[in-house]
């Protein structure tokens, strides 16, 4: 008995790892052919000289720079079909499958210090796959692909998972090098003073470290910040991006359009309204107090983003699929649901 469990366990496990597998290789292909490179040609990019803000998340510019031009990648991609056939795009796939992949790994250790379940764990952690379907190559609304927005995922996925994983040692280096790759990183921190705030509450001393992470960290971020500022002070700079507020009216008028609603509300493959809807279902407050942060994400993007580009959420995935997956497991699969009780 204890034999065939041990098999159909690996045998589960080798499911799960194939269409993981499938599934992160079929998204990246479709992101790469459906979506349209909005830094195009790359060349600017990759020299330093596009439009800032965009420039300013210098991170792939840098990757791009270091490896698109490696003969055994440029010997690779002549073999492959369309798109892929280009060096820089064949980075960019790469870097996406990575960074997607990555993520949902985080997601499933995430859920697996959330719920207990391993098992569980593993395939709720699809979730990430299936909501970045949404974000990104179903081509409905504005599809465009940039450089660092799965990276900026991975990134995020990291941060998130260090601090409910009790892992502050992953959590520095992938804030800092997240910084270069996309600002919104900060946010990182917000959901950690979320996370502890009740444990900061009772405890001077959890108060004192607290305040010493975010220290840190605003010290890092603006460092990094300043730095990027200063190397790119000569680049043209997108009408209106020098205002905090400059896409608040432009936001508003979209939003007013009800051909935009269908978009707007397939964010996270529509799974916002259960998210809300049955947060106390979490049973774990701190992590419902991962909703604040997603608030103000929502209202920084009102203020400086095109919300109707769903991808401007991308990082919020991180909590969005540990959340909706939390809810699922306690909702229909907890042992107390699976044995009849309340």
């Amino acid at each position: 008995m204890q034999q065939t469990l041990s098999r159909r366990s690996q045998l589960q496990q080798s499911l799960w790892w194939l269409i993981f597998l499938l599934a992160t290789t079929h998204f990246c292909l479709a992101y790469i052919q459906n979506d349209r490179l909005f830094l195009s040609p790359l060349d600017a990019y990759m020299q330093g000289h596009a439009m800032l803000p965009y420039q300013s998340r210098v991170l792939m510019a840098w990757v791009l720079n270091a490896t698109a031009t490696l003969p055994a990648l440029a010997r690779l991609a002549a073999h492959l079909p369309d798109k892929l056939s280009n060096p820089r795009m064949l980075v960019l796939f790469i870097a996406s499958w990575m960074s997607l992949a990555g993520s949902a790994l985080f997601a499933w250790r995430v859920l697996v210090r959330l719920t207990g379940n391993e098992e569980y764990s593993r395939w709720a952690s699809l979730l990430v796959i299936y909501m970045a379907y949404f974000q990104f190559p179903l081509v409905f609304g504005l599809d465009f692909l940039l450089p660092y927005d799965l990276p900026s995922l991975l990134f995020f996925s990291a941060c998130i998972y260090a601090v409910i994983c009790d892992r502050m040692w992953l959590f520095y280096p992938a804030f800092f090098v997240g910084t270069f790759n996309r600002e919104t990183i900060c946010m990182a921190t917000l959901f950690l003073v979320l996370w502890r705030w009740k444990q900061m509450s009772q405890n001077r001393k959890h108060q004192l470290i607290l305040a010493a992470h975010v220290a840190a960290q605003a010290a890092l971020w603006l460092a990094v910040k300043l730095y990027l500022r200063h190397k790119f002070a000569n680049n043209p700079i997108e009408h209106g991006s020098e205002h905090f507020y400059y896409k608040l009216a432009y936001n508003l008028r979209e939003l007013s359009k009800p051909q935009q609603w269908p978009v707007i509300f397939s964010i996270f493959g529509f799974t916002t309204p259960l998210v809300l809807g049955w947060r106390r279902a979490m049973q774990n407050p701190a992590m419902e107090a991962g909703i604040y942060m997603a608030a103000a994400w929502v209202v920084v993007m009102l203020l400086v983003g095109v919300v109707v580009e769903i991808r401007v959420f991308t990082e919020l995935i991180a909590y969005m699929a540990p959340a909706a997956g939390l809810i699922l497991y306690r909702k229909f699969f907890s042992p107390t649901k699976l044995h009849g009780g309340l």
